[in-house]
């Protein structure tokens, strides 16, 4: 079984792609499941969830990185506690990755390199979550991000990190030190170019040619 993860700041299409690569995937005949983090029906989820909406005295942008990122990493544990393992292909819509970059973002910049690393070694170290074959990084801008973030066609409110600009720009720029210093990981996107980009077909295409050779190896 190998694991694929899709990866980027908010609104980056991870949701649109991870479900085109799934398709894709099936259409080859392998046998696909798919998880969505944080999962906001789960026992942790409904408090993540509460927390991004910033109902309460604490939110999740009040509450410290280090605490926060516990809940999302036990939320990842519970799903692979109860994992079908019979699968071809786990296609992970956020994974570890996304908890080390935004959490660490939020850390003061002489903790964060730090961070960033403890979350890893919790996540697969402690806790015991498989490392991915790939992950793959969506990268947009983040005026882009939050241009989603606040369109008028969406059903839900802009939680409390889509709405801050300062932190989907420091989680861009980490995703992309990410890519340079860790194996596996892979940047497909718009980057700086002007809004809107490449279309959607356009980065499927870059993503599943990036996941055909992994799966090829």
């Amino acid at each position: 079984m190998q694991l694929i993860a899709i990866e980027g700041i908010d609104r980056a299409g991870k949701t649109t792609q991870t479900q085109l690569l799934a398709d894709a995937l099936s259409g080859r005949g392998l046998r696909i499941a798919t998880l969505s983090f944080p999962r906001y029906e789960s026992f942790f989820g409904r408090r993540i969830r509460a927390l991004l909406d910033g109902h309460g005295p604490t939110s999740a942008a009040t509450l410290d990185p280090q605490s926060m990122s516990l809940w999302y990493a036990l939320d990842r544990w519970d799903a692979f506690e109860h994992l079908d393992e019979g699968h071809d292909v786990v296609l992970l819509n956020r994974y570890t990755l996304s908890n080390a970059v935004c959490q660490s973002s939020r850390a003061p910049a002489e903790r964060a390199d730090a961070l960033f690393e403890w979350i890893i070694e919790l996540e697969h170290g402690r806790l015991g979550l498989p490392v991915p074959a790939l992950t793959v990084v969506l990268d947009v801008p983040p005026g882009l991000s939050q241009q989603r973030s606040f369109d008028g066609a969406r059903s839900e409110a802009p939680d409390v990190y889509e709405r801050s600009a300062a932190l989907l720009d420091a989680a861009r720029r980490r995703y992309l030190v990410a890519a340079d210093r860790m194996h596996g990981v892979v940047v497909i996107g718009s980057g700086d170019a002007p809004a809107p980009g490449p279309d959607v077909a356009t980065v499927h295409e870059a993503v599943l040619a990036a996941v055909t050779a992994c799966l090829a190896r």
